[in-house]
């Protein structure tokens, strides 16, 4: 029985091979028209696997490999959507937190998954956490899987009915359920002004501390893995020019998820 998920401009078939469901799995509606279908497929091959992309087969070999080129074509699909809308990618996650659209930002494994997933548990409502698509001052997220670092042993009272798989990398990767998270059936996504950036950094300090940012200081956190939907740097940087002054932007730096999570809510 095919399984069909939401993932913005593009609607994405499945078979019901479960590693697939559960590597792609995003609870979700969106409130974008469709632009395309494309349908995904596991076979056997006589040497052992392979993933069908519209019609395209390729060998696979392993539940990481199936992984990156499922995800990938996904994310190439609804990238190329994106640019022909005029949308550009931001490496933040994103959530709904007491009646205001935010932004969470930050370096690769500095804690946006553990804060986002603290956020949820104080009433939040989660909407991803490695992509956020912006233009003219409205985000949306990429409909994607939460990817939690570790294995998820960062993130205090997980529950296994929120993790649909694991990657087994070196640093394992656990698959989150986004709706699992926000413990709701499903998640819808829309676009809204974006109300809020938070910029996290690590601290050693005893308690969280949040920190006016200057524009410079954003454009620099924000700048370096925006994009890759145009060529032209000078449009993406005033894109991002544009998204700090339509918002506060905030330096937050952090301490344990439940405390980051709790000083982000409290922001004026």
């Amino acid at each position: 029985m095919a399984v069909i998920l939401d993932y913005l401009w593009l609607e994405v078939e499945l078979d019901d091979d479960p590693r697939l469901v559960s590597l792609l799995q995003n609870s979700s509606t969106s409130s974008l028209p469709v632009r395309e279908r494309l349908r995904i497929t596991v076979g056997k091959a006589p040497d052992g696997e392979t993933v069908d992309i519209d019609g395209d087969s390729q060998p696979v070999s392993g539940t990481i490999q199936l992984s990156e080129i499922a995800y990938g074509a996904v994310h190439d699909r609804v990238a190329r959507w994106a640019r022909d809308e005029g949308w550009i990618r931001i490496h933040a996650g994103l959530a709904d937190v007491d009646g205001r659209r935010v932004m969470i930002a930050g370096p690769s494994g500095v804690g946006k998954t553990t804060t986002i997933v603290a956020l949820a548990d104080q009433g939040a409502t989660v909407l991803g956490d490695e992509a956020v698509l912006v233009r003219n001052g409205q985000a949306i997220a990429l409909p994607r899987p939460l990817h939690a670092k570790h294995g998820g042993r960062g993130i205090e009272g997980l529950r296994p009915a929120a993790v649909l798989t694991t990657l087994a990398y070196d640093d394992p990767i656990a698959i989150l359920d986004p709706a699992a998270i926000n413990r709701i059936p499903q998640l819808e996504h829309r676009p809204a002004p974006l109300d809020l950036i938070v910029l996290l950094e690590r601290s050693d300090g005893e308690r969280p501390r949040v920190i006016p940012a200057s524009t410079a200081e954003a454009i620099i956190a924000l700048a370096p893995d925006a994009g890759p939907f145009t060529s032209d740097r000078v449009e993406l940087v005033r894109t991002v020019i544009d998204l700090v002054e339509s918002a506060p932007v905030v330096r937050l730096l952090m301490t344990t998820p439940a405390e980051t999570a709790r000083a982000l809510r409290a922001i004026p």
